[in-house]
């Protein structure tokens, strides 16, 4: 790999980066006295749940508690990636949202040159390359068109391009640096195992172990294909060959022994703590219908038909994206939680095939170097057009302050002067909206915030309701109050919207703060029945 051909890279890199970025400089651009941006585009409540992580880190911790749930619980070690964000936060001096931002751009910068690495160690041609790669990091289906010819009805299953985040590249880069992570460690995993035919050096297998040991503490569900991909790749070979790649397979066999430890730990935490158990049962992301992909991937996989049978033919090898691609198919609609999870890096060996068979299409129908060139930039600009939707539609909704993307000064202020006079152990009552931001906001723990995270989500979200119903007996909140071991109760526009309960009505809650919409009591029940 040449200079020149890391510089194209880089300024490829360079203008997604810039991309994936603007919309969240209109919005903190966009933001005035009366609304403030909430720092998220797609999901504002996992962004919350990684700031509430990072606060752990900021006050030191080293050890992971739930913070949207009243339940107390030990610390586990889990979570590092955001804990340790965290602590850089604290060293730094920067606030938490912007750390949050530099991680993403810079993990997103390293997920993107892993890409090409990858690409590289199968595709020759630099044409094919740069198609490949484009394909791989800023493509995604047809969403944009099925959204205007039939819009998807109520309850229905919108285009993926616009959410499955574990699916797309660019979602990835647009949101999540965890995510951008775990895919540069599996990819690095991949490049160091199957640098020599027969198997990694020493040196390559021990960085390939210690990669691959970091990706378990990000995504350890991840590890079955860093694992079990290249083994199966390995076996193929050597049943095409007659040739047995024992270092390959050596490596790998050191890898799962080194992840035991750390898998046997997730497992006893998550089936016998009972808080995390609860988290673990409604941390389910299945699989859409069969339509769903196809209507997502249906171009790259397409194209990925045509690039494998052309490039087998030319001689290329790429038995291991297609096991890959092969192996995901498999794993999405095997009967456990976490279906979709697999599909984290798989539009990298999508367009990696997908690439081949655009370039091949081009070569075998046009003969002018200026034909093909135009038809690719043209392939390649139509399946860009979902992601330029979709970042377009986020700018323009943070630009206009979509509620969706902003939230009340006067809410903040509240959320803040929380954070002030409380302690972080303390468990505060809210609706389940102003839940999921306070532990993000300030760190504090709420009865009810996140839909996995708060141990029987929909149980606590009717209690909390109930609470601010005026048909509850005041018998009913005290008992409560004291289940939860709550010590304030917020009480703001969405409290209001959950029922006609006045907290001024009751001795004891004592208010501590109140500006505008927004009141913050202390719970107070000495001598309370």
């Amino acid at each position: 790999m040449s200079r020149k051909e890391w510089v194209w890279v880089l300024a490829v890199t360079g203008l997604v980066l810039v991309a994936s970025t603007i919309p969240y400089l209109v919005g903190y651009l966009a933001q005035d006295d009366a609304l403030r941006f909430s720092g998220a585009l797609l999901d504002r409540s996992d962004y919350h749940s990684y700031l509430a992580r990072m606060w752990q880190g900021y006050r030191g911790a080293v050890r992971f508690r739930l913070p949207f749930t009243p339940e107390s619980c030990e610390g586990i070690y889990s979570q590092p990636f955001y804990l340790a964000l965290g602590h850089l936060a604290r060293l730094t001096g920067l606030s938490l949202p912007f750390t949050y931002q530099v991680a993403r751009v810079v993990f997103a910068l390293l997920m993107m040159l892993a890409i090409y690495r990858f690409i590289a160690r199968f595709i020759t041609p630099l044409q094919t390359r740069r198609v490949s790669f484009l394909l791989a990091t800023t493509v995604s289906g047809l969403g944009w068109l099925t959204e205007v010819i039939a819009p998807t009805p109520p309850g229905g299953v919108s285009p993926m391009d616009f959410w499955l985040l574990d699916g797309f590249t660019y979602l990835a880069m647009l949101t999540s640096p965890h995510f951008c992570a775990a895919i540069t460690l599996l990819l690095s995993v991949f490049v160091l195992l199957l640098r020599r035919p027969q198997g990694p050096s020493w040196r390559e297998g021990a960085l390939a172990l210690l990669a691959s040991l970091a990706l378990g503490f990000i995504h350890p569900y991840t590890l079955l294909l860093a694992d079990l991909l290249p083994a199966l790749y390995w076996a193929v070979q050597g049943l095409r060959t007659r040739r047995v790649a024992w270092r390959g397979l050596a490596a790998v066999a050191a890898m799962g022994m080194a992840q035991l430890p750390l898998l046997a730990y997730d497992l006893w935490v998550f089936y016998t703590n009972p808080v995390f158990a609860g988290w673990s049962a409604q941390n389910v992301t299945l699989s859409p219908p069969p339509r769903i992909y196809l209507l997502g991937y249906g171009l790259l996989l397409a194209l990925g038909v045509i690039g494998l049978a052309w490039g087998h033919r030319g001689g290329r090898e790429l038995s291991f994206p297609l096991l890959w691609v092969g192996l995901v198919m498999v794993l999405i609609y095997l009967p456990w939680n976490l279906q979709r999870r697999f599909l984290e890096g798989v539009q990298v060996p999508l367009g990696l095939l997908a690439g081949v068979g655009l370039v091949w299409l081009t070569n075998r129908w046009l003969k002018s170097d200026r034909g093909k060139w135009r038809a690719l930039t043209a392939a390649v600009a139509l399946m860009m057009m979902s992601n330029l939707y979709l970042t377009a539609g986020l700018t323009l909704a943070a630009a206009s302050r979509s509620p969706a993307l902003f939230w009340p000064a006067d809410l903040l202020a509240g959320v803040d002067w929380l954070g002030a006079h409380s302690s972080w152990e303390d468990t505060v009552l809210a609706g389940p909206e102003t839940g999921n931001l306070i532990p993000a906001r300030v760190g504090q723990r709420v009865v009810v915030g996140h839909g996995m995270e708060t141990v029987n989500y929909e149980g606590k979200r009717a209690a909390v309701a109930r609470f601010f119903s005026a048909a509850a007996p005041d018998a009913e909140r005290r008992a409560l109050v004291r289940k939860w071991g709550v010590v304030w109760v917020f009480y703001g526009p969405e409290e209001r919207s959950l029922g006609n309960f006045d907290p001024h009505t009751v001795s004891w809650l004592e208010p501590d703060y109140r500006s505008g919409e927004v009141s913050v009591y202390r719970v107070s029940l000495e001598g309370e029945p």
